[in-house]
């Protein structure tokens, strides 16, 4: 995240003073002693991007304080530091307290990293969404979902006369209207238009009274047609048991996998939850690894946790906030800036409203 100019030279200091020099040239050591150099003879790209700018290179240089990231050079590390710092202060930490070990002899063999199902992009920039569901926008009119960024840009043009960034139509002033578009969405079995009317019975939004077998029964429609936002919200429902469902851990797992295997990060970071409950913290460190590698910032501090205790190899820390950061850079852009900007003005943004 590139600082603002008040604050870059203090940036600049904290991070030279956190980080000291940086190695360059390191050699990352990979899985099963692949090394960079096997992967170029392989014709494989090296594996080191710089965590500012996403560069490749095979010459950049290394945080020398948590010794998991790369970058270009300098600048580019003193850019990335106001948010790097939240996650090398603790690791440089636990390392220091280790007499610089990186690791303990008592690590878990977590397995590969693998990879994430695509994550659903916005319907203008074609950027995948941002993870805080209050950062984008479904709209009945035109059945599409919208970032905050694109919504945001389209406002500030259209003024009062408000209408659908996608379609331009015109916006909803009441809530009947709003019912009546979202009723027109169900008859389609629009999957995102039944999990959102479902959660209006559920919860008795709109002027409905509060409907909770219709609500489920909205839900299992929805995910019936694959939206993983229905699945992981009928995981929740079942494991808390909730919404007139008695609560069942059998079916919970069944419905977050499902959501899991959709893409949807919370989903995924659930069910390194429910591993570490019965005590499979190997399967814990597969889950959370995915869910941040998908970019969710919660699965990074619970996995320097597990690194701290031991439990997980700095190698695969290492490789999971690498690719962290390469996707938090690609969840970013002018337009989100501008409206989290815009809701920090007018008091409307929240800690946890993260991209």
């Amino acid at each position: 995240m590139t600082s603002s100019d008040e604050d870059g030279a203090a940036a600049a200091a904290a991070a030279a003073d956190q980080l000291g020099s940086m190695s360059l040239g390191e050699k990352s050591v990979e899985r099963k002693g692949e090394s960079n150099e096997d992967a170029e003879e392989n014709n494989e790209a090296p594996a080191k991007l710089c965590s500012a700018c996403a560069t490749k290179s095979d010459t950049l240089m290394k945080c020398t304080a948590c010794k998991c990231v790369w970058y270009c050079n300098k600048e580019c590390q003193n850019k990335h530091w106001k948010e790097h710092k939240k996650e090398c202060r603790p690791i440089k930490k636990i390392l220091d307290n280790r007499g610089g070990k990186l690791d303990v002899g008592t690590e878990l063999d977590a397995g590969p990293l693998g990879e994430l199902p695509p994550q659903e992009e916005c319907s203008i920039c074609m950027q995948v969404l941002p993870i805080h569901e209050s950062l984008h926008t479904y709209f009945p009119c035109c059945g599409k979902i919208i970032c905050c960024g694109c919504d945001y840009q389209h406002s500030m043009k259209s003024g009062k006369g408000r209408t659908c960034a996608f379609c331009r139509e015109p916006l909803p002033k009441s809530d009947d209207e709003n019912l009546a578009r979202l009723s027109k969405r169900v008859e389609l079995k629009d999957p995102v238009a039944l999990s959102n009317m479902a959660l209006v019975h559920g919860f008795g939004e709109f002027g409905l009274p509060v409907d909770q077998a219709r609500c489920i029964e909205l839900l299992r429609e929805s995910s019936d047609l694959g939206s993983a936002s229905a699945q992981y919200q009928l995981g929740v429902f079942y494991c808390a048991g909730e919404m007139g469902l008695e609560q069942n851990e059998e079916e919970a797992i069944k419905y977050t996998e499902k959501a899991a295997e959709g893409g949807y990060l919370l989903a995924r970071y659930n069910l390194g939850a429910a591993e570490h409950n019965k005590g499979n913290r190997a399967g814990a460190m597969r889950h959370l690894r995915l869910s941040a590698a998908g970019g969710l910032k919660e699965s990074i501090h619970d996995l320097i946790e597990y690194f701290e205790d031991g439990l997980l190899h700095h190698e695969d820390l290492a490789e999971t906030m690498q690719t962290f950061y390469r996707v938090r850079g690609e969840l970013k852009s002018e337009e989100r800036d501008q409206h989290i900007a815009y809701l920090k003005r007018t008091g409307g943004y929240q800690d946890d409203m993260v991209l």
